[in-house]
């Protein structure tokens, strides 16, 4: 494959109308037409006037909408008396926390991903720690009570008190204002993760690595000796940051393409090195991976789960709008979890459902017919770029980081690339066996 090939490389761009903001009213329109047990089509949203025309028709229009919106939200929800949760909170809590909730009658599915079973008092329970307890909490699925002396004195085993305790009548329960004040959850930290679990994901506090035994410091001689003599000059001096029998130094040419571009700025430059280990006594960063996140699955298995997809910090922003430094983030780096190859479940063969395909797939098949219609040596070609692209793009090790500000989320993914080492990946290797899987070029 050519240079020029190379360069004529264009991401298709795809346009989805679920990705904007729905409107309240097609809600509203689809729950009245329901009602009547008469199918309908959720009307096409028009075209918005930007300019203002002297009428108050998009005034009334947003007005509509948000009325339609509160009448929404406004709704009461009600829950069959057998799936009611109840829950007990106890202050004095366990690992660290201010308490947990413990739940002695468990019902419902959202104990798949939530939850650790415990036995207590001959009592096989399920306790959820402050951050499950409000999000359950929050969303209408569970009431919580708060426990009392009487409480604790029946859950311990005593065995003279009798077999079950009425929560409802001998306890106080808590409205979530109470909840909020007595559980002293980070308001960013609780944000991010009701916001991911309404989304389908599964989350899990991440534990932190031990610290790392202290090594010994690398003279100073050899630090330099190592960096490279390049290292030392500034890239503010132009071209005298280059070596010396550098082409830039005798001659200038006209660049058509970026692979010459590329060409032309090469340099050998080395890895940045991992930050040192900070020396004793000195307070660690306040910053390290917060939760261990997979993507819905249905297999999910809290005592073994596989390992996380994403790996996630919680910074909040209202408090300092400082970005992250080199250090932070290559501390946050180091503790993640090393990537092992994961097993893929054996998945039980379903029966064939009629259910009308949505856009991404009918868009996903047109593509794989298109690209099938195609020689296979471009096939090949264009999988090699695609799979080169995703490596560089995506880099090794990423660390997502969720910035809040107020309640306002913003995620972007940190990861380390170094696009002048050799791209490693098996398939790349099978496509071109003998090509540098690389776009920068060395010297």
């Amino acid at each position: 494959m050519s240079d020029e090939e190379d360069d004529k490389i264009q991401a298709e761009q795809t346009y989805d109308i679920e990705d904007e903001v729905q409107d309240w009213k097609f809600l509203q329109a689809t729950a009245s037409t329901s009602s009547k047990s008469t199918s309908s089509a959720i009307p096409k949203r028009g075209e918005k006037e930007f300019e203002p025309d002297g009428t108050t028709v998009q005034t009334s229009a947003l007005d509509e909408s948000q009325r339609a919106m509160f009448g929404a939200l406004s709704n009461l929800r009600g829950h069959h008396v057998k799936n009611k949760l109840l829950g007990v909170w106890i202050t004095g809590g366990r690992d660290g926390d201010s308490g947990y909730c413990l739940i002695t009658a468990v019902r419902g599915n959202y104990f798949r991903d939530l939850g650790k079973a415990m036995s207590i008092g001959g009592v096989n329970a399920m306790t959820l720690n402050s951050l499950e307890t409000t999000y359950l909490a929050e969303r209408g699925s569970l009431i919580v009570y708060l426990a009392n002396d009487e409480y604790l004195d029946w859950i311990h085993g005593d065995k003279d008190k009798e077999k079950e305790f009425d929560v409802e009548t001998r306890l106080v329960a808590l409205d979530l204002e109470c909840l909020y004040c007595l559980l002293d959850v980070p308001l960013a930290k609780y944000q991010v993760y009701a916001y991911l679990k309404r989304l389908g994901y599964v989350l899990q506090d991440h534990t932190p690595p031990p610290p790392p035994s202290p090594s010994p410091a690398q003279p100073e001689h050899e630090r330099t000796k190592s960096t490279g003599l390049f290292s030392m000059w500034p890239r503010q001096w132009g071209i005298l940051a280059y070596p010396i029998h550098h082409t830039l130094h005798f001659q200038t040419r006209h660049y058509f393409n970026y692979t010459e571009v590329y060409k032309s700025i090469r340099l050998n430059t080395s890895p940045i090195p991992p930050p040192p280990p900070p020396p004793t006594g000195t307070p660690s960063s306040d910053l390290h991976i917060t939760f261990n996140v997979w993507k819905p699955m249905q297999n999910f298995s809290k005592k073994s789960p596989p390992p996380p997809d994403f790996q996630l910090c919680v910074v909040d922003a209202s408090k300092s709008t400082q970005f992250l430094t080199l250090p932070q983030i290559q501390r946050l780096h180091t503790e993640l979890t090393p990537k092992t190859s994961k097993v893929v479940p054996k998945l039980t063969s379903k029966k064939e459902s009629r259910k009308m395909e949505s856009k991404r797939e009918i868009r996903a098949k047109k593509y794989a017919e298109r690209q099938a219609s195609l020689d296979v040596s471009v096939q090949l070609r264009n999988e090699y770029l695609r799979t080169r692209d995703e490596l560089f793009k995506n880099g090794v090790d990423p660390v997502v980081i969720a910035v809040t500000n107020n309640g306002i989320l913003n995620f972007l993914t940190l990861s380390r690339g170094q696009f002048n080492e050799v791209q490693y990946n098996e398939r790349l290797g099978e496509i071109y066996p003998d090509r540098l899987h690389s776009i920068i070029y060395t010297n």
